[in-house]
C-alpha cells in the first residue's frame, strides 16, 4: 500500500440527500400504453441559456453540494493522496517524438504546472531555436479548452486550429500567420473541429454542424475571406449518417466519409487537380460498409461486401474508375480475423488486424500480397497500432507504431520494412522507472450461458466465451476470495477495451484491488460478430455478459460481490444502470459516468443531438418491436422499488452534447424516490454535475487527474468499508 496514503475518512451519512420536486408528465408515445409517469421530465432544458433556469440550476447545485458533503469534502485527504500518486507516476515536463515535415521538426511538449501541451517546431535540426506556434495555456480566460485540430499549411506559413471553450464540442476555427505571429481576423464558427488544407497555402475544407449537432455541410474556405463567402461543396441530408473529413496518407486526396452504424459512402477530391470535383467513390447501399486509402495508381478498400465479409476484406481499384464491379481482391477473406484499419505508404501498406481479442500489424507489399506478414511480438497480451498519418512519411520505407499493454508503458516504435527491424524511439517515462515484476497480467475466459448465445449475421464465426483481463499485485492476492475487485465494462458501438498502460490504475492495484476488464458483447474485441450479437434486439447480451463475468469472478474465488466495485461511462453508464436493475447485489459500489440511462425518452426525441444517428445502434423506437425491447432494459424505466442498490457515484456535464445532463439527474432522483438507497440511508447515492464542461469532464490534464482522483477515492473508500463489514461477519 502506498506509504503516503492517509486513512479513508468515514464520511457521515447524516446529511439528507436532495429530494427533487415531482411534476407528473405522461409521454404521448404511440406504443406506450402503460408507460410510467415521468416525474422528473421537468429537468430537461434544451435551451442554450439553461444556466438562467433557476429551479434546474438550484437542483444541480444542491446535488453538487450533497456530493461534497458526503464524499468529496470528507474524503479530500484520500483524494489528495491519490492525486499525488497520479502525479508521481507521470513525467510532468516531457516531449513527444518529433516528426519531420521539410524543413521543420514538429512536436508537442508539456511543462510541469501547465495544463495543456505546447505545440512547437524547429527548423532543419532539433538543435535549432524553438518556435512555439500554439500554446493553449495562454488562454487563461476560459475554464474549458479543447484544441480539436491544429494543422500547419503545406507551406508552413499558416496555422489553422479549432477551439472549443464550453465542452459542447462546437469548435471555432482560427488562423495564425506563423511568419509574423499575428492572428488573422476572420474565424469560422460552428464547426466539428476538423480541418484539411489544400495542397497550397490558401484553402481549407471544414464541416459545419446542424441543429442536431451533426456535421452536415462541407465547405471550402479561402484564407483571408469571411465565412459568408465560403463555398458549399456537399450537404448530407440523411440524419442517420455522420460526416467526417480527412486527407489520404499520400496527401493527394480529400476524403469525405459518410457513415451510419451499418452503411458507408465515401467521396473524394483530387487536391492536385484544380479542375477536379468531389466524386462519389461508391454510392451507399444499405449494410455495405467500406473505407478507402490511396497509393499510387490505386485506391485500397476495406469492405464488408454488404455484410457477407462481416470482418472485412482488402480490395483495390484504379483511381480513374472506382465502380464496385471493378474492385479486386488483395487479401482473401478470413472470417476469424477482422481488418480494422490500414495506412498506405508509397511502397507498402500496414493493415491493423484483430484476432483473438488483440490488435496486431500486418505488412503488405502490394506487388506480392501473398507474402504479407505480421510483426512479431513476445507478449501474450498486447496492443499495437499505427501512429497518425500526420507523423508518418508517405515516401519512407519506415513507419511509426505504438505498442503497449497494462504492464508496458506505451512505446513509440519505428519499423523499417526494408531491413525488417524495429527501433524504439521513445517509451512513456515513469519517474523512477516501472518494474512489472510484482504484478500479474492475464486473461480468463467466461462461458456465455447457452440461453444467450446467438448467431452472428452471415454465419460469421463468433466466440462462446467472454474474455476478462485481470491485473493484480501477485503478493497481495488472497486465495480465499476475499479480494477487493474493480470491474470495468463498456460493450457498445464495437468499441474495444484494448490492453493499454495506465499509470493511474496502480493506485488501485497497489492497494490490493484486483482490476478486471470485461470484454463483453456489443464491444468489438472479438470482431464485428461480437459487436453485432450485442446490439439491436440482442442488446441485453451486453448486460447479461457483464453479470456472467462478475459471477464467474466470484465462483472462481477471486472476489465476492460484496467486495466488488463496478464502473462504466456513457454507453457503459447504460451498462451500469441495466446491470443494477438486473442484479442489484452485483457489487458494493458503482460509478456511472455520464450514463445513457433514459433510453426511451431520449430515443423518442429526434430533436436531441445524435438521436436519429443512433437508430442503427439501439433500434428505432417508433417501431413497436424495438420500443418494447428498449423499454424492457431502459435503466430509468426499470428501477426496482424498495430494492437495495449499491453505493453509487454518478457523473454528469451540463454542456454534454452526447449524453445530456438530465439523464443522470433524473435517474438519481428516481433511484432515491423509489428507496434504492435503503429506508435508513444505508447506501450513498451522489450526483456530481460539472457546470462548465461536457462529456469528457475537465479539459486540462491536472483538472482531469483531480476529477479522476475523486472517483478513485470513492471506490477505495467504499471497498475499505466493505472489507470492514466482511471481516466483522
Amino acid at each position: 500500500m502506498p506509504e503516503s496514503q492517509p486513512p479513508a475518512q468515514h464520511a457521515t451519512l447524516s446529511p439528507a440527500p436532495p429530494a427533487a420536486k415531482r411534476i407528473p408528465t405522461q409521454h404521448a408515445y404511440p406504443h406506450a400504453v402503460s408507460h410510467d409517469t415521468d416525474y422528473y421530465h421537468w429537468m430537461k432544458d434544451t435551451s442554450k441559456d439553461r444556466l438562467a433556469n433557476k429551479p434546474l440550476v438550484g437542483m444541480l447545485e444542491a446535488e453538487n453540494a450533497y456530493a461534497k458533503q458526503v464524499h468529496l469534502t470528507p474524503n479530500s485527504p484520500l483524494t489528495d493522496a491519490v492525486y499525488t500518486e497520479f502525479l508521481a507516476r507521470i513525467e510532468e515536463t516531457d516531449q513527444d517524438v518529433p516528426h519531420f515535415r521539410d524543413p521543420f521538426w514538429y512536436y508537442t511538449r508539456t511543462v510541469e504546472g501547465l495544463q495543456y501541451p505546447i505545440h512547437c517546431r524547429k527548423k532543419q535540426t532539433m538543435d535549432a531555436d524553438e518556435e512555439v506556434y500554439l500554446d493553449a495555456n495562454l488562454l487563461t480566460q476560459f475554464e474549458y479548452i479543447d484544441i480539436g485540430s491544429s494543422v500547419v499549411s503545406p507551406s508552413h506559413a499558416l496555422l489553422a486550429y479549432s477551439l472549443d471553450t464550453e465542452g459542447d464540442e462546437i469548435y471555432t476555427i482560427k488562423f495564425k500567420n506563423l511568419e509574423t505571429g499575428e492572428a488573422l481576423e476572420n474565424v469560422i464558427e460552428n464547426t466539428d473541429g476538423s480541418i484539411v488544407w489544400n495542397k497550397d497555402n490558401t484553402v481549407i475544407f471544414y464541416s459545419v454542424l446542424d441543429a442536431l449537432h451533426r456535421p452536415t455541410k462541407l465547405y471550402r474556405h479561402v484564407v483571408g475571406t469571411t465565412q459568408a463567402e465560403d463555398v458549399l461543396m456537399y450537404e448530407n441530408a440523411d440524419e442517420q449518417f455522420w460526416m467526417s473529413i480527412g486527407k489520404s496518407g499520400s496527401g493527394r486526396f480529400l476524403i469525405v466519409s459518410l457513415n451510419s452504424s451499418l452503411t458507408s459512402e465515401v467521396h473524394f477530391l483530387d487536391l492536385e487537380n484544380e479542375s477536379s470535383t468531389l466524386t462519389c467513390f461508391s454510392p451507399r447501399e444499405f449494410r455495405h460498409r467500406y473505407e478507402i486509402e490511396h497509393q499510387g495508381d490505386h485506391f485500397y478498400i476495406l469492405t464488408d461486401g454488404g455484410g457477407q465479409f462481416l470482418n472485412k476484406k482488402l480490395q483495390r481499384v484504379g483511381i480513374e474508375s472506382t465502380e464496385r464491379r471493378l474492385w479486386q481482391d488483395v487479401l482473401p477473406y478470413n472470417p476469424f480475423k477482422e481488418l480494422c484499419d490500414m495506412t498506405a505508404f508509397e511502397k507498402f501498406i500496414v493493415v491493423e488486424e484483430r484476432a483473438e481479442g488483440l490488435l496486431r500489424l500486418r505488412i503488405l507489399d502490394p506487388k506480392a500480397p501473398e507474402d504479407s506478414y505480421l510483426l512479431p511480438f513476445e507478449d501474450a497480451i498486447f496492443h499495437a497500432e499505427t501512429c497518425s498519418s500526420r507523423v508518418q512519411n508517405y515516401a519512407d520505407d519506415k513507419f511509426r507504431f505504438l505498442y503497449t499493454n497494462q504492464l508496458t508503458p506505451t512505446k513509440t516504435m519505428e519499423y523499417n520494412v526494408s531491413t525488417k527491424s524495429s527501433l524504439l524511439l521513445k517509451q512513456k517515462p515513469i519517474p523512477g522507472g516501472f518494474d512489472p515484476s510484482p504484478y500479474t497480467l492475464k486473461r480468463i475466459q467466461v462461458p456465455i450461458p447457452a440461453e444467450t448465445q446467438v448467431k452472428a449475421p452471415f454465419d460469421t464465426p463468433v466466440a462462446t466465451e467472454i474474455p476478462v483481463t485481470l491485473l493484480y499485485r501477485t503478493d497481495l492476492l488472497n486465495p480465499d476470495g476475499k479480494n477487493k475487485l474493480y470491474l470495468y465494462g463498456y460493450g457498445s458501438y464495437g468499441v474495444c477495451l484494448d490492453p493499454a498502460f495506465s499509470s493511474n490504475i496502480f493506485s488501485y492495484v497497489d492497494r490490493g484491488i484486483v482490476v478486471a476488464y470485461a470484454h463483453i458483447r456489443g464491444g468489438g474485441e472479438l470482431g464485428r460478430g461480437w459487436y453485432e450479437t450485442g446490439k439491436f434486439l440482442h442488446k441485453k447480451n451486453t448486460f447479461t455478459d457483464f453479470v456472467a463475468c462478475a459471477e464467474h469472478l466470484v465462483s472462481q474465488k477471486i472476489t465476492r460481490h460484496e467486495l466488488m466495485a463496478i464502473e462504466g461511462a456513457s454507453a457503459g453508464g447504460l451498462l451500469m444502470g441495466a446491470v443494477l436493475n438486473l442484479k442489484p447485489d452485483i457489487a458494493h459500489c458503482a460509478i456511472a459516468g455520464v450514463p445513457f440511462v433514459d433510453v426511451i425518452n431520449t430515443m423518442m426525441d429526434p430533436s436531441i443531438p445524435l438521436t436519429v444517428n443512433e437508430y442503427e445502434e439501439w433500434g428505432n423506437p417508433n417501431e413497436k418491436e424495438y420500443f418494447d425491447y428498449m423499454l424492457s432494459y431502459s435503466p430509468y424505466d426499470n428501477v426496482r422499488e424498495g430494492v437495495l442498490y449499491p453505493n453509487l457515484f454518478v457523473k454528469a456535464g451540463l454542456n454534454d452534447p452526447r449524453v445530456q445532463y438530465w439523464e443522470p439527474a433524473k435517474w438519481v432522483a428516481k433511484l432515491r424516490a423509489l428507496g434504492t438507497q435503503g429506508s435508513n440511508g444505508e447506501r450513498v447515492m451522489i450526483l456530481d454535475c460539472k457546470m462548465g464542461s461536457g462529456h469528457f469532464g475537465a479539459s486540462g490534464r491536472y483538472g482531469y487527474l483531480k476529477e479522476k482522483a475523486g472517483e478513485y477515492a470513492f471506490v477505495i473508500w467504499q471497498l475499505e468499508e466493505a472489507v470492514k463489514k466482511v471481516n466483522s461477519q
